[in-house]
């Protein structure tokens, strides 16, 4: 039997799929309905106190994917480290970003001692983050969901409530979703060139100053998919 296909999805085509119920939906919101309870450990705003997701850059560990994310990003010149150990929230908050004239696309992160911009950031501090998250961190029982309904054919569609699956368009939020169906898809592969161009780059640009990069956790992903060992990390 062909293996089913994972796929990243607007919210509107995964709430309508959820409806008719020929695939399996995963919508990983932080707002998701009761019955996505079992796939609340892929949103990357959930927050559980035991957790100590390491913190590009640092030497510091979180207790959340979207506080790294949220507590890097630097607002009026200044990040926000205490988020690691409190629930995530939007950085600025909602009301600035809908004001006219704001800028997502300009916003920069602290890595170290230097500055990233919003691409950038995505591939050395949101990408390996939320694969740590993948590899450490997600739930036995709904991997083995998604991957038993993947070899029994069945496709399966990921949604949050962001629809830009692109890393590249900094005009909107990156889905994580698009990680997801990568993730299970055994595609890294495209993602993690990406990353590994970008840091090259960033160390032409900054040298030593650009902090020292951990391997990116894919141990799970390789055993989930029995990769050979050529997998790039």
């Amino acid at each position: 039997m062909a293996r089913g296909r994972a796929h990243a999805v607007a919210r509107e085509t995964g709430v309508a799929a959820a409806a008719a119920g020929d695939r399996l939906c995963v919508d990983t919101y932080r707002f998701a309905p009761a019955e996505m309870a079992r796939f609340r450990t892929m949103n990357p705003y959930h927050r559980d106190r035991s957790w100590r997701i390491p913190v590009p850059g640092t030497e510091l560990t979180s207790e959340s994917v979207e506080s790294v994310w949220q507590g890097l990003k630097l607002v009026d010149g200044e990040t926000c480290l205490p988020m690691f150990r409190q629930d995530p929230v939007a950085r600025p908050p909602g009301e600035i970003r809908r004001r006219p004239g704001y800028d997502y696309a300009a916003s920069v992160f602290q890595y170290g001692e230097v500055v990233l911009d919003l691409f950038a950031a995505r591939m050395l501090i949101y990408l390996p983050t939320y694969l740590h998250l993948l590899d450490r961190l997600a739930d036995d029982s709904a991997v083995t969901v998604i991957e038993r309904a993947l070899r029994s054919g069945r496709d399966v569609l990921f949604y949050d409530w962001d629809a830009n699956m692109e890393p590249g368009c900094t005009e909107d939020s990156w889905s994580h979703s698009s990680i997801l169906a990568a993730w299970f898809n055994r595609e890294l592969d495209g993602l993690l060139e990406l990353s590994a161009r970008c840091r090259s780059r960033m160390e032409d640009r900054f040298g030593d100053r650009l902090p020292a990069a951990a391997p990116l956790p894919l141990d799970r992903y390789r055993t989930l998919h029995r990769a050979p060992q050529g997998v790039q990390a």
